[in-house]
C-alpha cells in the first residue's frame, strides 16, 4: 500500500516537473538566450532546469507549512489574478471601444486593487473575481475612452 501511495506522488511529481522544465526551456530559454541550441544543450539546460524546478518547489512547500488551508491559499492567489484576465475579457468582448492601453491600465489597475484588498480588507476570496473583474474593467474601458479622445485630438492637429 505504502508503495503503491509513493508510486503514484512520483508519478504525479514527475510529470508536474517534467511539464514545468519544458515550458521553460521552449517559451523561455530557446526564444530569448539561445534561438540556436542544439538538442543536447537543450537537454542540459532541460535536466538543470528540472532540479530548479525541484528545489524550487521543495521551498514552496516548506514556506507553506505555516499557511492552515493550502487549498484556501492557492484559490486565493487564483482569484487575485483571475478577476483582472475576466475584465480584460469581459471588456474586450462587451465593448468597441477598448484599446490595448486601455487595457492595459486596467489590468495594472485591478491587479494593485485586489493585491490591496487581500492585504488591507477582511473579504473573502470567494469575492476577489468579481470585485477584480469590475475594476479592470471600469478602469480599462475609462482609460481606452480617454485613450482614444487623445489620439483623435492628436490627429487633429
Amino acid at each position: 500500500m505504502v508503495a503503491a501511495i509513493l508510486a503514484a506522488a512520483m508519478s504525479n511529481l514527475s510529470s508536474s516537473l517534467n511539464a514545468l522544465a519544458s515550458t521553460t526551456v521552449v517559451d523561455f530559454y530557446q526564444p530569448f538566450l539561445k534561438k540556436n541550441a542544439g538538442v543536447a544543450e537543450l537537454l542540459s539546460v532541460s535536466r538543470w532546469i528540472t532540479v530548479f524546478w525541484g528545489l524550487a518547489l521543495t521551498l514552496l512547500a516548506i514556506l507553506s507549512r505555516g499557511v492552515k488551508s493550502v487549498l484556501e491559499a492557492g484559490l486565493t492567489i487564483a482569484s487575485i489574478t483571475y478577476g483582472s484576465m475576466v475584465g480584460v475579457f469581459l471588456l474586450g468582448i462587451m465593448t468597441k471601444k477598448a484599446n490595448e492601453k486601455g487595457s492595459i491600465v486596467g489590468m495594472a489597475v485591478g491587479l494593485a486593487s485586489m493585491l490591496a484588498i487581500w492585504y488591507f480588507s477582511t473579504i473573502a476570496f470567494t469575492w476577489y473575481v468579481l470585485i477584480g473583474a469590475t475594476i479592470t474593467f471600469t478602469t480599462g474601458y475609462a482609460a481606452s475612452l480617454h485613450f482614444s479622445r487623445q489620439s483623435l485630438v492628436g490627429s487633429q492637429r
